[in-house]
């Protein structure tokens, strides 16, 4: 059985929601999260999770064709990005510049899955999936679910190519402690560079977290890190694997709660390489230790509430940070793992704002509906489906705008639409097109060298966006 690309519809949101009504997309194993406005439940359908239609002729103009070279067409330089580290590490930022189309398709309209080379032009059609992003040095890295696909930005001419995972003519298992070309993950959700150069990866129907060293490299490896340590069949029905709630050594830990339906669903890191996660199916925040406790042990570091569809996790100076929706708010909660105490798990947890109109850009009584979260090392980054992204500070209070206008719409053909996202832009005018969400998070984001990325997520990831920051 060939695992679900999960998705949310935003049909029935209810009028504080700042979407338009879409269609719902479809998916086979509909989590009990209830999506991005948590009460709605995810669509039924046959698995395969594609937009269908024509597909429509980009524009050249403005493409990023080589991050050495002419990013962003029009005699924009893209500088090569430098420096290892997490993806959302890096200098402070306080305002974005230029926008440019980075890697994908957005105008594409056709099936998004099926057969594709290993390896591919940033442009060429049809564009791969963008979920979860990361970068390391040169490297952009991008997950799709079942696969994982890496560009070297500063090449002439980059092409992004797989390197790891398999979707067409996968059986349908989850395996690792292989060479990446042999490793095989169920249904990833989120991804995070690790500092000392390593990609960990949470797999939401296989019940593990994995790290791949030297990701793309020629010593490419994958490895278990916490959950199923073995290679394991698709449970069907009965996900995540290795259900249970039980902390200890890496590869006795158990996630997800017994009975499925809920899971890992998001990872970061911290300068030291430990791993932070979030299992919906028991609402508990969970860190992994680093490299240096060679049994990678799974602690509890604070329980959240069961009403709460987290979204996003970033780890700054010290503590965790996590946003999301309720039915009605966005929220950040910041989890501090000194204060966690087991006889009161909820005492290391707090609301740094829950509301519903936390976010001035965004119309009156509407949400922002916060996703993904990330650090500069001073503040979060946080995306909002509402078509933003804002630097807020760990007290909550908004700092900036650094990208986009609020519409986020579906893209028209070139010449259909005032906006063109093959072109430039500032910031500051962009659409950034999410129309539909994946249920558990998007649009990803990642941040080095003053360099923001942004990815659409699943319901219309079908490109990223680089922005220049300072």
């Amino acid at each position: 059985m060939k695992s679900i690309l999960l998705y949310a519809s935003f049909a029935a949101l209810s009028a504080s929601s700042v979407f338009a009504a879409c269609s719902p997309k479809a998916d086979n194993k509909a989590d009990n999260t209830g999506g991005t406005s948590p009460g709605e439940t995810t669509a039924g359908g046959d698995g395969t999770g594609n937009t269908s239609g024509k597909k429509s002729t980009p524009g050249s103009a403005g493409d990023a064709t080589s991050a050495g070279g002419a990013a962003g067409g029009g005699g924009q330089p893209a500088s090569s990005m430098g420096g290892e580290g997490p993806s959302g590490s890096g200098t402070p930022i306080t305002s974005c510049g230029t926008g440019v189309r980075l890697e994908g398709d957005p105008l594409w309209t056709d099936y998004l899955d099926g057969n594709k080379p290993a390896g591919q032009g940033l442009f060429d059609d049809p564009p791969i999936r963008n979920e979860a992003i990361a970068v390391i040095g040169n490297m952009l890295f991008v997950e799709t679910e079942y696969e994982i696909w890496s560009a070297d930005l500063s090449a002439k001419t980059p092409k992004i190519s797989r390197f790891a995972g398999l979707e067409t003519g996968n059986p349908g298992s989850i395996d690792a402690g292989l060479p990446c070309k042999d490793t095989r993950f169920l249904v990833m959700r989120d991804m995070v560079a690790k500092p000392n150069g390593k990609l960990a990866i949470v797999d939401y129907v296989g019940g593990a977290i994995l790290e791949i060293s030297d990701p793309a490299g020629p010593n490419c490896k994958s490895d278990w890190v916490a959950g199923t340590h073995m290679k394991s069949d698709d449970p069907g029905n009965d996900y995540p694997l290795a259900q249970g709630d039980k902390d200890g050594p890496g590869a006795d830990a158990l996630f997800g709660d017994v009975g499925g339906g809920g899971g890992l669903v998001h990872i970061t890191t911290d300068p030291d390489g430990n791993l932070y996660t979030f299992d919906n199916g028991t609402g508990k925040f969970k860190m992994i230790a680093n490299e240096s406790d060679k049994a990678r042990t799974v602690s509890t570091i604070g329980q959240g509430s069961g009403d709460d569809n987290v979204l996003g996790l970033a780890f700054v100076k010290g503590k965790l940070y996590a946003t999301g929706v309720d039915g009605s708010n966005d929220f950040l909660i910041e989890i501090d793992p000194a204060k966690y105490d087991k006889a009161k798990p909820k005492a290391s947890v707090h609301d740094v704002f829950r509301a519903p109109d936390h976010f001035a850009d965004v119309e009156a009584g509407h949400q922002a509906v916060i996703s993904e979260a990330i650090s500069d090392g001073e503040a979060l980054i946080i995306s909002g489906d509402s078509g933003f992204v804002w630097r807020v500070a760990t007290d909550g209070t908004v700092l900036a705008t650094l990208a986009g206008t609020g519409v986020h719409t579906d893209y028209s053909p070139v010449g259909e639409d005032p906006f063109d996202p093959t072109k430039p832009h500032p910031a500051s005018e962009w659409w950034l097109n999410y129309d539909v969400s994946n249920s558990n998070g998007g649009p990803w984001l990642a941040l080095t060298d003053n360099k923001l990325y942004w990815s659409g997520g699943f319901g219309t990831g079908k490109h990223i966006v680089q922005f220049s920051c300072k």
